[in-house]
């Protein structure tokens, strides 16, 4: 009896497309579209077989297409869950993104073929796919108190362009832009928590910060040399930042590391290396985004002693000019553009570096050209002569402190005028440290002159700058713990009181809404108390207990000192009505901030 047949062995198909064989996961036919294969169906890609084909394979023209082979089973994108926001707190660690391959076109209607294919993103995987669906409501509330409350300082996004991204649900198809958004409502998200106003939006406990910090972290590229995608260098921005707000020192200098290395590779300091044929409002973004983070890293390099990463020298890209962007089409002809004061920012930036560099040179031990130019009084001069000249060549209207109003279109312009006094406080106290040798009335003066600002900047301007403020403050502190520290009169103490309580009256106001609160205005009062029972001790204390006899509220520091003729700061000398004295290392063996901070490069 002969053998039955041999049954016929069925054969996979032997040519997956480029898509499916970058990532080892079935290639399977659609039945809707022979063209493309189920996976470049589901994540809106062209399916290719450009590879080029193992010797004694023939060539890419003759390899079979998806609709050449059978069947191959259940597609691993198809029976991916629908993941909602609440199921999402474990996420980051069970959804691995797919690996680095083939990219995913976008269709923006404002964009030329270049910019389009510099814009590719690999794509996201499922179930970042479904939070981005899902969560989509949310996340158009939060980028709304992003562009009121942290939009005038780090402008980003265009508001219009990212608008329509949006619309067409971009964030759900590119990684990239995705981690970008991401990280963006993450900020946004961490700046409400800490009393920033959301401008009537319900925002609170929709989604925590960290969900979306860990959406933007687990979107971005885990190989930066190949990234060229300028929505991933624009994330990695808005990830500092967050990591600013949530006081994670280490996180947020890891990421401007990435920033600059991102930068570095791409050379993207020099506009000739960006792509050509991009949009005007994309041009614009990437230049507030240089200039923005430029900024970011003198400000770190200021209150951490870090490294400058890129000098301004090193630039080739122009100011924003704010007229090519879509907002600028609205904005009033009859005063200046918000933009001219946030270039003003910059400038005033710029000149901090130069600053800091003479500083840093001057305490180097490692300096090697010898001479008197990086620390004479002349230089120190010239560059104060020249913030004089450039702000009196400012618009009124960023010299003025308006209240908020809730209009985006009106509070931009007191979120300029605040920030530009917040930096100028910032260049007082690092010219200060250039000063040969300044004596405690000196110190005193540019604390008081500094205070004193803060305390007109509208309350809603300050907590939406929020934490960085802190640190500004803290530089403040470092001056007057340089008082303390010194030889002082009863005078003097008197005055050293009255900026801290001051100072105490400005923290507790902010700190009563922030997340990461380290109680520094208290501990200030407690020790201002200390000081006053050391003092009286000594059998002083006649200026303060008059003080105190008088009752003067806490509103009185609201200026930076008490309205006191007796012991308040006029800038005059102060008169040693009793012998000098040092204040007890144990008084001051306390004196710490809400966040740690390294301020050793300076003089004080």
């Amino acid at each position: 009896m002969p053998a039955p047949p041999r049954p016929r062995r069925l054969l996979r198909n032997s040519r997956a497309c480029d898509f499916c064989h970058k990532r080892r996961i079935k290639c399977q036919e659609n039945l809707l579209d022979p063209s493309r294969c189920q996976n470049c169906v589901e994540f809106d890609i062209s399916c290719t077989y450009l590879r080029p084909l193992r010797r004694g394979r023939g060539s890419p023209k003759n390899a079979a297409g998806p609709g050449d082979r059978p069947d191959a089973g259940q597609n691993i994108a198809s029976n991916a869950r629908r993941v909602h926001p609440e199921e999402l707190v474990a996420l980051p660690s069970t959804s691995q993104p797919p690996q680095v391959g083939d990219d995913q076109p976008l269709d923006l209607a404002d964009a030329s073929s270049s910019a389009t294919s510099e814009r590719r993103s690999e794509p996201l995987s499922p179930a970042w796919q479904g939070f981005a669906r899902t969560s989509t409501s949310a996340i158009k509330k939060l980028l709304s108190v992003y562009h009121k409350t942290v939009y005038p300082i780090f402008p980003y996004f265009d508001p219009v362009r990212l608008d329509q991204r949006l619309e067409m649900l971009e964030h759900c198809r590119s990684r990239a832009f995705f981690c970008s958004v991401m990280a963006a409502c993450a900020l946004a998200s961490a700046r409400v928590r800490d009393g920033a106003p959301s401008g009537g939006q319900d925002v609170v406990g929709i989604i925590p910060a960290q969900m979306f910090f860990a959406a933007a972290e687990e979107a971005l590229p885990k190989d930066l040399l190949q990234s060229q995608d300028f929505d991933y260098l624009r994330g990695i921005a808005l990830l500092a930042l967050a990591s600013l707000q949530d006081a994670r020192i280490g996180a947020m200098q890891m990421y401007i590391g990435h920033y600059f290395t991102m930068l570095a590779i791409n050379q993207w300091h020099d506009e000739s290396n960006w792509p050509t044929g991009l949009h005007p409002t994309e041009r614009e973004e990437r230049r507030r985004l240089y200039w923005s983070f430029y900024t970011l890293d003198i400000y770190s390099s200021i209150v951490w002693d870090g490294c400058i990463h890129f000098q301004e020298s090193h630039a080739k890209v122009e100011y924003p000019t704010g007229r090519n962007c879509n907002e600028a089409e609205s904005a009033p002809l009859e005063r200046a553009h918000w933009i001219v004061g946030w270039n003003f920012t910059t400038d005033l930036y710029r000149i901090l570096e130069h600053n800091l560099s003479r500083l840093r040179t001057r305490s180097s031990r490692f300096h090697l050209v010898a001479g008197e130019s990086v620390s004479t009084p002349t230089l120190n001069v010239s560059s104060q002569d020249r913030v004089n000249e450039l702000y009196l060549a400012l618009p009124p209207i960023f010299k003025q402190l308006q209240p908020a109003t809730g209009d985006p279109d009106q509070d931009v312009y007191g979120f300029q005028a605040a920030n530009i006094q917040a930096t100028m406080a910032l260049l007082k106290m690092i010219s200060l440290s250039l000063e040969s040798d300044p004596d405690a009335e000196r110190k005193c003066s540019v604390v008081s002159d500094i205070l004193a600002t803060f305390h007109q900047v509208p309350k809603p301007h300050l907590r939406a700058i929020s934490a960085p403020l802190i640190y500004h403050i803290g530089g403040i502190g470092t001056i007057l713990g340089s008082v303390m520290e010194g030889p002082l009169s009863e005078s003097s103490c008197c005055v050293v009181r009255d900026l801290l309580l001051s100072m105490a009256v400005l923290l507790e106001s902010l700190e009563a809404c922030l997340h990461r609160s380290g109680g520094a205005g208290q501990r200030l009062r407690s020790l201002v108390a200390r000081i006053e029972e050391y003092i009286v001790s000594r059998g002083g204390g006649r200026a303060i207990q008059a003080q105190q006899a008088a009752d003067i509220p806490a509103s009185a520091f609201r200026e930076g000192t008490s309205n006191n003729k007796s012991s308040s700061w006029d800038g005059a000398a102060l008169p040693d009505l009793s012998g000098q004295f040092q204040l007890p290392d144990e008084l001051l063996q306390d004196w710490t901030w809400p966040f740690a901070m390294s301020n050793s490069y300076l003089s004080f």
